[in-house]
């Protein structure tokens, strides 16, 4: 098969999902000698890491640093949000370096780079779309114009999951034929040679008590707070075990689960930290993974935690964790009934070490169905149909 000339948009550079997969796409296609094009709405932490496998083209005005400084000097006024639409100028001669790349397609990564692609028309470029949402994102990045954009103009869509696939047909109204599943790609990392947890070391966490883990951007979705109240009750149950939450933010969000956790968590069991490049020390480090999101299209987190052959626990209805544990039940809940969450985390923390095997050798073999090599013949045999 003879790869098309492609161009990919996606929405921004940070550090989270949508955006990791399309940078290990990339990685993986140059690899094999491809030439990477990619357009984003706006920049990010891995901007850079983009560079150095594609070409790069950032649609939206990078706001200039007076403004930057002026943001974060205290006492002073907020400066007014910078205007970041990018002028006539820049749009029309990003426009033209693209029409003459003379893309085959043009394929957008997640739904919130589709208002971008309504920008693209005049390049005549068949367009397809890699969605990585539910429901509640669909709804709150696009517009109904993007949506219709997406059931009308878009020749083919690929779901993360196949609840996001159930979702694209019922609510977005797009035609069971134009879609295709694709799970995602993920790099998963050799484990690590510590001669001690540095986990437990830098947070002053016991050789003995059992972690519950969770990693992710401290949003609605990601259900931090149901996760908070799984641990306000499991440590009145089991007193020793401690929870980490990996991904709390600079925002009144993120600052009032913390305050509002310090209050009852008065023995420093419940450990809630920022964002970090390598996650890796904490899935080594933890007993249980516990994925407490509301909405989660196929988090690649889980298969962090998979790759490690830790038990995961999540809710069936939360998307792509119903996908991944297929035939594990057990680890799965029907709903975010915060009592039947504790019972289910707590036994799964008294497994005998057989048990813990048998999960250990199950969960890295799902794990690494989604490595790169495998990732690419499945999108080789989505294009050879």
């Amino acid at each position: 098969m003879v790869e098309s000339k492609k161009l990919f948009v996606g929405h921004d550079a940070n550090r989270a999902g949508a955006q990791l997969v399309l940078l290990h796409w990339l990685r993986e296609r140059k690899a094999q000698g491809l030439t990477n094009y990619l357009l984003l709405v706006d920049g990010g932490s891995l901007l850079e890491e983009y560079r150095k496998v594609a070409q790069v083209w950032v649609w939206r005005t990078e706001r200039p640093l007076w403004f930057k400084v002026k943001q974060r000097i205290p006492g002073i006024r907020q400066a007014a949000e910078w205007d970041r639409t990018p002028s006539k100028r820049k749009m029309a001669g990003i426009l033209s370096s693209l029409r003459a790349e003379a893309f085959d397609c043009i394929l957008g990564n997640t739904v919130s780079s589709v208002s971008l692609l309504r920008e693209l028309v005049s390049l005549h470029v068949p367009f397809e779309v890699y969605v990585h949402e539910l429901s509640y994102s669909i709804s709150n990045f696009t517009s109904e114009e993007d949506r219709k954009f997406m059931a009308g103009q878009v020749s083919r869509v690929y779901a993360v999951s196949a609840l996001v696939k159930t979702v694209l047909e019922k609510e977005v109204g797009i035609a069971a034929d134009k879609i295709d599943l694709l799970p995602p790609i993920i790099e998963l990392p050799a484990a690590t040679q510590n001669t001690h947890d540095p986990v437990r070391t830098a947070l002053g966490i016991p050789a003995d008590s059992q972690i519950v883990f969770s990693c992710g951007l401290a949003e609605w979705r990601k259900a931090p707070d149901v996760f908070l109240e799984v641990a306000k009750q499991l440590i009145t149950k089991m007193p020793t075990v401690h929870f980490i939450w990996l991904g709390m933010l600079d925002n009144e969000y993120s600052d009032n689960l913390i305050a509002t956790t310090a209050i009852w968590d008065t023995k420093k069991q419940v450990h809630l930290l920022p964002v970090c490049s390598d996650s890796r020390p904490y899935f080594e480090a933890m007993d249980v993974f516990f994925l407490s999101s509301r909405e989660d299209p196929f988090p690649l987190v889980m298969l962090e935690a998979a790759h490690v052959g830790k038990p995961i626990v999540g809710v069936r209805a939360s998307g792509g964790v119903n996908d991944f544990l297929q035939g594990l039940d057990e680890l799965l809940v029907e709903s975010w009934d915060v009592a039947v969450l504790v019972d289910k985390i707590s036994s799964l923390l008294q497994l005998s070490p057989a048990q813990l095997a048998d999960y250990q050798q199950n969960l890295k073999e799902r794990a690494v169905q989604y490595s790169a090599t495998l990732f690419m013949d499945r999108w080789a045999q989505l294009h050879s149909k």
